[in-house]
């Protein structure tokens, strides 16, 4: 029994392995399942040496490829001295990448950091603003690989499938990585980088073409700097745009096929060309032939040929006509204007003018060609010119007027229209009516603004500086900065107008005035008789108390040719001056021995004064020789006192002369005029109100003109007169008794003898006498 015990032990322990070896197996297992996965599925660690650390951060800046994140920066360490940098600093980073990326990490793979980055070609990495700067790779070809170099900046190859050629030229000027390259202002391709040639003498620019595009480039073609700007056009117009904003600051490159090179081999990839500064120089325009009617101020190679402002052509040569009467100029005009060029357009050759936009460096290029640019049904190459700018163009949108003016000063064609001082308009151009008499200037309101404009409309001319000068000052204003050269037109409607009148059509004609006071206001015409016109000037202003009320229209010789017949117009608030009894004459400088007036008429110019008259409506008039002198009932109309001295003669008198007590200029001589009998002459006193109490019944007048002197042996020599003014011009003095003798006030027209000289006792009466308007009685 004891041997059946142990021959069962012994078969139990032949069934299999103990338990023991169960957790050893399988820990080996897991493990070599672990590492089947790290194999077939973990990260795979890589190295990127950085020239900088700028950008990265541990744990968070991924990788991406397509889009998609394949690793991860797990740790960065500082290299110094790193040879891959030419023995500078750099940043080694560690990077975890997926297993499904491991066909990217072979040699030939480029990386670099993506930022945010604005440049005037466009924005790149804009992504970045919100995941955050990341790690970009380019794949490669050749062997497994895990230690890289980055790069210092994204790589300028272009992905896709296209042609690449090079461009050749001086220097690199405005272009950049990404500049446009354009095909007829169509976008075809971009520029992919640049670089110096190796013997540095010029600069090698990588052009990418799309490879829809490719075929339009043969070995013939020309490529040149553009500017960005594109011209479209059609029957209502042209419209000048900007590829781009980046085309126009960054540059550009087009290029175009000559017909004579169409048929030239197809560019391959490496094919080398030059860059041009422009089509001209690039001999890619399109050559059209301008045929003169006479000989024209024209240079090749240097005159131009403008549409608005833009230069889209250049004379290439000159040669006379066929027939000898005239000049045909060949003109290589810019690619993009082809469609345009049809029986519709326009030259015309345009004189240089200085301008405030261009400045003087146009004004020493002389003369240039101007082209009005339209589609039509049939494409032309060859073109009667003009050999001066047309007067109008009737096909330009808007409302069309034509002005008439006696000068336009120095208004200009092209000059702005304005409305409340804003741009509306333009003048298309001007010239001279069939009778030689005015001139007509042709104006064109934009559509938008056309119905401002009402048969109740004034225009006005504003060209230039208009100024009012004078000892006090001078008032200079104009428009705007441009009307100072090139000259302006401004209009506006009387009040009520814009309800009232009907509108405007195109070809109604208009007066041009020459202000704005003229053109608005409406008045009344009358005319002049003069002696002579000198000084006087069409413009000069008719005034009344120092306002001006109107102004003179047109100077010409009366009929007989012995006086000048003014014709003016008095404004519209001046209307009631056109009455009988109304008196002009001019006003000029004068410069007596004892005064000097109008001497602002110097800088000026004279101009017409009026008196008012109060008879009926008349509008002939015959201006005075010199300015009216007041007469007694003009005088006795002043506040004051006017009172009448009776004299044996003048004397030296004269109208202003002054008017003493006790040497203080209390008033002044108003006029002469003789007496009744003629045995006399009453000369006419002004006395000021504040002074009128102090003439009374019994004062006395007498000369002061001169001087006084008295000669004693025993006295000496005695020299008395009123002032240096009266010892010059003339005087009166007067004095009042004392006391009860100086009589009762006066009232005016009171008469007085003149005495030719004072007595003694005279100078001595001292009357106190309260001064009219005074608060106290006078000390």
């Amino acid at each position: 029994m004891a041997e059946e015990f142990a021959r069962e032990g012994v078969l139990r322990r032949s069934r299999g392995l103990p338990l023991v070896w169960l957790l050893p197996l399988t820990a080996a297992l897991i493990a070599v399942w672990l590492v089947y996965r790290d194999f077939t599925q973990g990260d795979i660690r890589v190295t990127i040496l950085f020239p900088s650390g700028e950008g990265l951060v541990k744990g968070k800046t991924p990788v991406k490829y397509s889009g998609v994140d394949i690793g991860v920066v797990r740790d960065f360490r500082l290299v110094p001295n790193a040879r891959e940098l030419d023995g500078a600093d750099g940043v080694l980073a560690e990077v975890d990448f997926n297993r499904s990326a491991e066909y990217l990490l072979v040699e030939g793979s480029r990386f670099w950091l993506v930022k945010p980055e604005f440049s005037i070609t466009g924005v790149s990495g804009l992504e970045a603003l919100v995941s955050g700067n990341y790690i970009a790779v380019e794949p490669g070809s050749g062997a497994r690989e895990r230690e890289f170099v980055a790069l210092a900046e994204p790589p300028a190859h272009v992905r896709g499938e296209g042609l690449r050629v090079v461009v050749n030229a001086p220097r690199l000027g405005s272009l950049n990585r990404g500049s446009p390259v354009y095909y007829r202002q169509l976008q075809v391709g971009q520029v992919e980088n640049y670089h110096l040639s190796e013997d540095d003498s010029r600069v090698q620019i990588d052009l990418f073409i799309r490879r829809e595009y490719a075929h339009l480039v043969h070995r013939g073609s020309r490529f040149w700097n553009s500017s960005g700007l594109s011209i479209e056009g059609d029957i209502s117009g042209v419209t000048v745009n900007m590829e781009s904003l980046a085309a126009l600051v960054a540059g550009g490159v087009s290029f175009y096929t000559p017909e004579n090179q169409r048929h030239s081999p197809l560019a391959v990839d490496g094919s080398e060309f030059k860059l041009y500064e422009s089509f001209a120089d690039a001999d890619a325009g399109i050559p059209v032939t301008l045929n003169f009617d006479r000989g024209v101020s024209v240079t090749p190679g240097s005159t131009q040929v403008l549409y608005q402002g833009i230069k889209v052509g250049e004379v290439s040569s000159v040669k006379a006509s066929r027939n000898m009467k005239g000049m045909e100029v060949t003109v290589l005009m810019d690619p993009i204007t082809d469609e345009l060029l049809s029986e519709n357009t326009r030259f015309w050759i345009a004189p240089p003018t200085l301008d405030i936009a261009s400045g003087l460096s146009d004004l020493l290029k002389g003369n240039r060609i101007e082209v009005d640019l339209r589609r039509g049904q049939r494409s032309r190459r060859t073109f009667d010119a003009l050999a001066s700018p047309p007067p109008r163009d009737p096909r330009a949108p808007g409302l069309h007027l034509r002005l008439t003016a006696r000068t336009t000063g120095s208004l200009q064609r092209g000059a702005s229209v304005y409305y409340r001082r804003i741009p509306v308009g333009t003048v298309q151009g001007m010239k001279l009516s069939r009778d030689g008499e005015r001139v007509e200037v042709f104006v064109v309101i934009e559509p938008r603004y056309a119905y401002l404009v009402n048969n109740r409309t004034r225009f006005w001319n504003i060209s230039g500086l208009r100024a009012s000068a004078s000892f006090g000052g001078v008032e200079v204003e104009a428009d705007s900065l441009m009307s100072l050269v090139r000259g302006g037109v401004a209009f506006g409607s009387p009040p009520g107008a814009q309800e009232s009148a009907g509108p405007a059509r195109s070809g109604d004609t208009f007066h041009l005035y020459s202000s704005r006071e003229a053109a608005l206001e409406e008045g009344v015409t009358i005319h002049i008789a003069l002696s002579d016109a000198s000084g006087l000037k069409e413009g000069s202003p008719i005034r009344y108390k120092g306002v001006q009320v109107g102004e003179i229209t047109r100077l010409r010789l009366g009929r007989e040719l012995e006086s000048v017949r003014a014709t003016a117009k008095l404004y519209h608030r001046a209307e009631h001056f056109a009455r009988a009894g109304t008196r002009f004459w001019v006003v000029s400088p004068q410069i007596d021995i004892d005064k000097v007036k109008n001497l602002d008429t110097l800088v000026s110019g004279r101009y017409l004064a009026l008196e008012p008259g109060g008879g009926e409506v008349q509008l002939e008039f015959i201006a005075l020789a010199e300015p009216p002198t007041p007469g007694l009932a003009d005088t006795m109309m002043r506040p004051g006192l006017t009172v009448i001295l009776d004299a044996p003669r003048r004397g030296s008198l004269a109208p202003g002369s002054p008017v003493y007590y006790r040497q203080v200029q209390v008033g002044e001589v108003t006029g002469f005029a003789l007496g009744e009998l003629a045995d006399r002459v009453y000369i006419y006193v002004y006395i000021e109100p504040r002074y009128r109490t102090l003439v009374r019944e019994h004062t006395v007048f007498w000369n002061a003109s001169g001087v006084d002197v008295n000669f004693g042996l025993m006295s000496g020599l005695s020299v008395h007169t009123e002032s240096a003014r009266a010892l010059l011009a003339g005087g009166v003095a007067f004095a009042t008794p004392e006391g009860p003798n100086m009589g009762r006030e006066v009232e005016s027209g009171s008469h007085y003898p003149l005495y030719p000289e004072a007595k003694p006792e005279w100078l001595r009466w001292s009357p106190k006498i309260e001064l009219y308007g005074s608060t106290e009685p006078a000390k």
